[in-house]
């Protein structure tokens, strides 16, 4: 507990929990649950699971007071600093533990970044836009704009270049089961009224046709062996709803440099919160994009997608969160039921078919946590929800491919105390529980890989690290291509480079994948992804060239191979 100060005042709040806030568990004989993630909801409340029990979630964790109840964290004491910022907000640490910072954002002049331990400006210029906050830079500093001091707040412009960038933290957030965020934002099963579609069919000059698999290969129309080497842009599952960086430089500017640094393709994250009925994108600049500025999330979805066919690059969309606040163990919420998660990806394949840029459908970003692989319960046996919307997409699109991530353990005692991998990265059980689609030719299984900046593995720890890696590769993914079961496509994988290990263990990672004919999506494009970075720096322009350079051995711009 981060309050310690006076302790009646602990225990008065224990106890109250223990006798109100959890009742419905109570009195059925159930334990309340020590954290907020939801694994299963009735009429009664709300269920989590713990030790490989069942128990009730608290009700303090619907408190929009502190947003991190939700996420398995206390809440921060006012004026705690920030130590890392992610997608679901501000992270300190009180007595060596994650808290959540509450956003106190004033509506008078006082100086809310203050509490950021910034100062705030003089003036009213916005070089950077962080949700409802806009940041200056006044002598050489980082400072907040405080928006009653200026005129009414508009889409800001930004200078050139700009060589002063945010102290970046060099502390993250080790991940955990977490349950999904909540949202403010109306929800409904009506998808938002477009008025401009801003998108036609990419020229499809570079690979006509669409995909599909033969083994551990993925093939086009003609039979041509193609591998996908590419990178995640991401954006679109947070509260922007759109790609990152459209705050600072035209579309253009970045799909220039993804198709000349010769990756072929872009993975598109997106939240279902972007099809609710009045979603708006944000910190999209009407200067630098202003054709992108009054368009609804799904509309720049459109134009990222056109302009990329006509780069000829490829796209996949990946469902990466229900909604923005946060990622999800499962691929439902009580807000994003299973039904409506099938029906926005056959909107989106119905919208989408005829457009050969659009090659596939990334279900939904790593499962974890109560999400099993062939433990046949239909509420969380991710390998059976797979099954479900796959089949469903390909009824009304069925030219995509499948894109199908593991969970994060094998076996059912894994997630608890068996054997573990990363978020999506465990494909351990497709051995005995492949996925079966009615068009088995158009799935392809993904992981996550990630080195020791992300989390500090057991493997990491070993004397012979990196070079044990091709071992362990092979036994939690690499056996499906080696066995010529299906293609599997590594869709995050990334790297701080903070030392030479980490470079080795890039480099290994490329070679293994370069050897075994694996495809790839590197994360990210992005510079504020905080464990790994991007291959942008934070003027969005300048390209790491150290980490661009280790992929190009990779790379193959042309898709086909021998």
């Amino acid at each position: 507990m981060i309050y310690r100060e006076i302790i009646s005042v602990m225990m008065l709040s224990f106890f109250g929990k223990a006798l109100s806030s959890c009742t419905h568990a109570l009195k059925d004989g159930y334990n309340c649950c020590s954290g907020c993630s939801v694994s299963y909801e009735d009429e009664t409340g709300k269920w989590g699971i713990e030790n490989g029990q069942w128990c009730g979630i608290d009700s303090s964790c619907d408190s929009k007071d502190c947003w991190a109840l939700a996420e398995g964290y206390n809440c921060c004491s006012p004026g705690t600093p920030v130590s890392i910022t992610d997608s679901k907000g501000k992270w300190g640490i009180e007595n060596e533990e994650w808290c959540g910072i509450i956003d106190t954002t004033p509506s008078n002049g006082s100086c809310w970044a203050e509490a950021e331990g910034f100062r705030c400006c003089k003036g009213c210029e916005a070089i950077y836009i962080d949700g409802d906050k806009r940041w200056g830079v006044e002598n050489m500093e980082w400072c907040g704009i405080i928006e009653s001091n200026c005129k009414a707040k508009t889409t800001t412009t930004t200078k050139g270049k700009q060589t002063t960038t945010k102290d970046k933290q060099t502390t993250t957030k080790v991940k955990t089961t977490t349950s999904s965020g909540t949202s403010s934002k109306p929800t409904g099963d009506n998808h938002s009224t477009q008025t401009k579609y801003g998108w036609s069919p990419g020229n499809d000059q570079v690979l006509p046709g669409y995909l599909s698999t033969k083994g551990r290969h993925i093939v086009d129309e003609k039979g041509r062996k193609v591998r996908l080497a590419g990178i995640s842009w991401f954006g679109g599952e947070t509260t922007n709803l759109s790609p990152h960086g459209l705050w600072a430089k035209p579309l253009d500017h970045f799909i220039k440099v993804i198709k000349d640094h010769g990756y072929n393709h872009i993975r598109y994250p997106w939240t279902n919160e972007m099809l609710f009925p009045g979603a708006k994108t944000e910190s999209i600049n009407a200067m630098e994009n202003p054709d992108l500025v009054d368009l609804t999330p799904l509309e720049v979805m459109d134009a990222v997608i056109d302009a990329c066919g006509k780069a000829g690059l490829k796209v996949y969309l990946d469902r990466h969160r229900p909604l923005s606040g946060g990622q999800s163990e499962l691929w439902y919420i009580s807000k994003v039921d299973e039904k409506k998660w099938i029906e926005d990806w056959q909107f989106l394949a119905k919208r989408y078919k005829g457009n050969p840029t659009v090659i596939g459908a990334d279900l939904h970003n790593e499962p974890h946590g109560t999400a099993c692989w062939g433990c046949g319960e239909t509420q969380r046996d991710w390998r059976l929800a797979a099954e479900r919307c796959g089949n469903a997409i390909h009824e009304v699109n069925p030219d995509w491919l499948i894109i199908v991530e593991g969970n994060d353990h094998y076996g059912e005692e894994g997630w608890q105390k068996g054997e573990g991998y990363w978020w999506g990265g465990m494909l351990k059980g497709v051995k005995e529980n492949p996925v079966r689609l009615k068009k088995p030719n158009k799935l392809v299984y993904s992981a996550h890989d990630y080195d020791k900046n992300v989390h500090m593995q057991d493997w990491f720890k070993v004397s012979s690290f990196p070079d044990n890696m091709p071992e362990i590769w092979d036994d939690k993914w690499g056996y499906i291509v080696k066995e010529d079961i299906a293609p599997v496509l590594i869709g995050e994988f990334g790297s701080l480079l903070r030392d030479k290990t980490d470079v080795k263990w890039l480099q290994n990672l490329i070679s293994y994948m370069n050897k075994n004919t694996v495809h790839w999506t590197f994360w990210c494009l992005n510079p504020n992804s905080g464990d790994t970075e991007g291959i942008l720096g934070y003027d969005w322009e300048t390209v790491n060239t150290q980490k661009d350079g280790i992929l190009d051995p990779g790379k193959v711009p042309n898709f086909l191979i021998k």
